[in-house]
């Protein structure tokens, strides 16, 4: 019972904790949304619908669980702190004066009207029942104005105290009271989600609604086939002879389609066949093209020798014709530095 006991203090504690309060939120969003997640697969019917639709309830399940754990906020009693919230009349309602000071009406601590402020190093201190509310404590004792004030009104060193540990108390309710004002913000976000969800609902309601309207039109017609089951028996039995027609003019089809592809396969083997002797001669002609232009080359060397040789040809018969000539006609032999210079000496 006790270690019962000491696990539910320590899961409440972490949910009172931001941290606790923040997995909360992050659990009740994400578990929500799974559940309006998995309700969508379940209306349009799609795969894993049932499985979303349980993990998402059974992380409300344990999120509702949890919020057992959570302490109730605790209620302070504010009108120890503040006397004027006893009070309905218009004259201890509180006034502001010059340097930020409060002045709550009332009697003061020896009889008397309200002291309106006393003047410190801050400015005006804020008094209620005419005693004066010094700063809040320092962390060695009690401040040097407080101590005057208390002496000026003639407060003991227990007031003191008291008025110590009641703005020690006040600025610990202002602690929780912006642990509230959180705790508000992720109230509002949980009426925004329920919100959201009460949509949802009302949607899957028009398509359930839709879907009991296509139920009744399916209803009708499946007693309109029941009450035509005979007229729609003997179409059955003509259906299932003009299918087993249909199937065996199909399968001629596929006999015929068959054959054809048979027929394009070797049509393509010979375009293949065809295809492979165009790309030889077209390696043929490419390689006729290198030699041609080589052969142009060596025929037009073999022109420029051939027309040397016919010029060496012409003057050895000149030259020859020259010598044949002059014993005939009795002249005497040409001088050394007067025979015709061979053509083969030229540079």
């Amino acid at each position: 019972m006790v270690k019962i006991k000491k696990y539910a203090n320590g899961i409440e504690r972490f949910l009172h904790g931001p941290n606790g309060q923040r997995f909360f939120n992050f659990a009740y969003s994400i578990g929500a949304a799974i559940v309006i997640w998995g309700a969508l697969f379940k209306i349009l019917h799609l795969p894993g619908g049932n499985t979303l639709l349980c993990i998402g309830m059974g992380t409300e399940i344990a999120m509702f669980i949890l919020t057992a754990f959570d302490r109730p906020p605790k209620e302070y009693e504010w009108e120890q702190v503040f006397p004027v919230l006893d009070s309905h009349s218009a004259e201890d309602r509180p006034s502001f004066n010059g340097g930020g000071g409060v002045v709550v009406g009332g009697s003061q601590a020896q009889g008397g009207s309200a002291v309106q402020g006393v003047p410190s190093a801050c400015g005006y201190q804020p008094q209620a029942g005419g005693v004066a509310y010094a700063p809040a404590p320092a962390a060695q004792g009690v401040p040097a104005t407080m101590i005057s004030a208390a002496e000026a009104y003639g407060l003991t060193e227990e007031d003191t105290e008291s008025l110590r540990d009641s703005i020690d108390k006040m600025a610990a309710a202002s602690e929780q009271l912006a642990g509230m004002a959180e705790l508000t913000g992720a109230t509002q976000k949980y009426l925004e989600q329920i919100a959201g969800i009460a949509e949802q609902m009302n949607r899957l309601q028009e398509t359930t609604k839709s879907l009991n309207e296509v139920s009744e039109v399916l209803l009708k017609s499946y007693e309109a086939i029941t009450s035509n089951s005979e007229t729609i028996t003997r179409s059955s039995t003509g259906y299932v002879d003009q299918m087993e027609g249909l199937n065996r003019n199909i399968a001629g089809l596929n006999t015929i389609y068959e054959i054809q592809l048979k027929s394009v396969s070797s049509q393509l083997d010979s375009i293949d066949r065809v295809n492979r002797g165009l790309k030889d001669i077209r390696d043929m002609y490419d390689k006729a093209a290198s030699e041609s232009s080589h052969y142009c080359e060596e025929t037009e060397k073999m022109a420029r020798y051939m027309k040397q040789l016919n010029q060496v040809y012409e003057k050895m018969i000149t030259a020859m014709t020259i010598n044949m000539a002059n014993p005939m006609m009795g002249g005497a032999p040409m001088a050394a530095n007067e025979r015709p210079e061979s053509p083969f000496t030229k540079d």
